[in-house]
């Protein structure tokens, strides 16, 4: 038998099969409301949630050691795609000035190669100065065989020189041989992660050999220091 207690007068009350909430009478005519059993959904609810926050815890920080790298490494890999795109352009502008000169150039106002503001890549043509774009308003000359990073979009990027290259590629840029008989090569090199190692590539217009004996198509893009982080 359940029972309940009048709140005036004291006297036990027989609640056996009645609903929690339900009211009943007293013989010294209180009415009183059935009490529940147990506790309530919502507290039910509010500990289920507690302890299943105990319990994920450890799988949240695992589940974060996972996904934070792979997040880093996906937002690395949408940066190479600026550098592959301009040398591919880069290409195709030198392959269309050589149908009318017979040459190439290693001057990026001849030939009309101009990537978009907000480029993270250097790109190199030629030993000669870059277009420094650490300024809204840039004047272009003939004279200029690369371009910097845009270090007005980027604040915090620091300029990359030629110098910087890996030992044997500075070598590579510009044009090669007596045109018509002659090639050129643009290389580009960018900071995508948070460590100090440049991501570099290169593309020709003539099929090239490293020094170890790969071959590189001429007019594809080759990825000779890949910083994205493993």
């Amino acid at each position: 038998m359940k029972t309940m207690k009048c709140p005036k007068c004291g006297n036990v009350l027989d609640v056996t099969g009645r609903v929690p909430g339900s009211n009943i009478t007293c013989a010294c005519g209180n009415m009183s409301a059935v009490p529940g059993s147990g506790m309530s959904r919502k507290a039910l609810f509010i500990i289920l949630g507690i302890s299943g926050l105990v319990l994920l815890c450890p799988c949240v920080g695992v589940l974060s050691a996972i996904a934070i790298p792979n997040f880093i490494r996906f937002q690395a890999r949408s940066k190479q795609a600026e550098c592959r795109a301009n040398l591919k352009a880069w290409y195709t502008t030198q392959r269309a000035y050589f149908q009318q000169k017979d040459a190439y150039s290693a001057s990026i106002e001849e030939v009309g190669f101009s990537p978009e503001r907000g480029n993270r890549y250097a790109y190199f043509a030629g030993p000669g100065p870059l277009e420094e774009r650490g300024t809204p308003q840039v004047v272009r000359t003939a004279a200029v065989q690369g371009i910097g990073v845009d270090t007005v979009k980027y604040a915090g990027a620091k300029p990359i020189s030629l110098e910087q290259l890996p030992e044997g590629l500075g070598s590579m840029v510009g044009v090669q041989g007596e045109c018509p008989d002659c090639n050129i090569t643009l290389v580009c090199a960018g900071q995508v992660d948070r460590d100090d190692t440049l991501d570099v590539w290169s593309i020709s217009t003539e099929e090239r050999m490293l020094e170890d004996g790969t071959p590189i198509p001429g007019g594809v893009p080759f990825n000779h220091v890949n910083d994205v982080e493993d």
